[in-house]
């Protein structure tokens, strides 16, 4: 009797035992396809699978830089372009680098380099940036700054009878979480883009995983900071028309832009519509027109890549968006100049600016 409860006992955990396995198997099937799908997708999402038709405006040139230009501002009326001087392939090795703001002369034959700035503060390592003229005339140049082991800033400078900027104050509010991007609209007023929300593992996961949208913008009226737009899919581009009552805000992980209303008198935005992209927008310029000038990453995983191995190059794509359409203007697959970040025209020329080369590429546009 004891032997038969035994060999009955042995019968009902190999078959529990064999169930187990089974739905073990088809537990792990499941998973390996979630992943499969979830891998497809995101390179899909990417755009490993694009095929590149290259595509330039006309001649084109290299500049050759101390360090690399993630963004660019113009001052149309001395014909000078503000590099944000910066050596971001050393600060990803964790190298202890300070930044500058550098000045092109574009009217110049050959094109001439300067400092733009008489005195930064210290720690100073630049990133977005904007122009604001004031009612007198005088020109000041906010900067978004990340100084080591210290919150965000937003340094402003006035422009002084030299030329050159001087630092007159530095603006820290904790809305500015990670500001990628700003627009001036005010002698201290301005918008600034987070391009991350995430406050905890499983948001930041699903912030670059799912793509989920936590991004901000924030309106800063010279005293305090409020947030004015969200669900932002990574923003990390700004820009403001001519007349300054429309806002638009690249989303990197949207592969779209944003278009907001704005009431000047208040500083609040209202959303209006999402304009598709085909890729992956960083910093948005805007011309005298009212033409939008935007920098597209065609391949995100390209990019990732590019960050750790300087000779895997990452594509660059400039577009232009006006009378609701997208035109591609400069199209390349990096090996002229990687991840270009900014591109921004004046007098018939196109300067194209980049996250981690040390260089500026110059085209004709015929």
């Amino acid at each position: 009797m004891c032997g038969a409860l035994r060999r009955a006992k042995r019968i009902r955990g190999s078959v529990s035992l064999k169930s187990w396995l089974r739905r073990s198997l088809i537990a792990a099937g499941i998973l390996f396809v979630l992943l499969a799908v979830f891998s497809l997708e995101f390179l899909s999402f990417g755009g490993q699978f694009r095929e590149l038709q290259p595509q330039t405006p006309g001649e084109c040139t290299t500049l050759p830089l101390s360090a690399s230009a993630e963004d660019i501002q113009i001052d149309r009326n001395r014909s000078i372009a503000y590099l944000s001087s910066l050596d971001r392939r050393a600060l990803v090795t964790g190298a202890d680098v300070e930044g500058e703001v550098l000045q092109i002369d574009l009217a110049a034959d050959p094109l001439r380099i300067d400092k733009a700035l008489e005195s930064a503060p210290p720690f100073f390592r630049p990133h977005g940036m904007a122009l604001y003229r004031m009612g007198d005339g005088k020109l000041r140049l906010f900067v978004i700054s990340h100084p080591p082991e210290q919150s965000h800033t937003v340094e402003i400078f006035e422009q002084s009878a030299t030329g050159r900027f001087v630092h007159i104050e530095t603006v820290r509010d904790p809305l500015l979480v990670s500001p990628n991007a700003i627009v001036a609209v005010g002698p201290r007023q301005f918008y600034v883009a987070n391009d991350k929300g995430a406050s905890n593992v499983w948001q930041r996961f699903r912030e670059s995983a799912l793509r989920a949208g936590l991004s901000t913008l924030v309106f800063h009226d010279g005293t305090t900071g409020r947030i004015v737009a969200s669900g932002l899919k990574s923003a990390v581009g700004l820009g403001i028309s001519p007349d300054g009552l429309r806002l638009h805000a690249a989303e990197t992980l949207g592969k779209r832009l944003a278009e907001y209303s704005r009431n000047p008198l208040t500083g609040d935005l209202r959303f209006t519509r999402h304009i598709e992209l085909d890729g992956s927008p960083d910093n948005v310029n805007v011309d005298v027109d009212g033409t939008l000038w935007i920098a597209i990453h065609a391949r995100l995983l390209d990019l990732i890549r590019h960050f750790g191995d300087p000779q895997h190059p990452a594509p660059t794509t400039i577009v232009t968006y006006a009378n609701d359409a997208v035109r591609p203007v400069y199209v390349e697959d990096g090996s002229s100049i990687s991840a270009g970040s900014v591109g921004a025209v004046f007098d018939g020329r196109l300067y194209i600016g980049s996250i981690t080369e040390p260089e500026l590429r110059v085209c004709r546009l015929r």
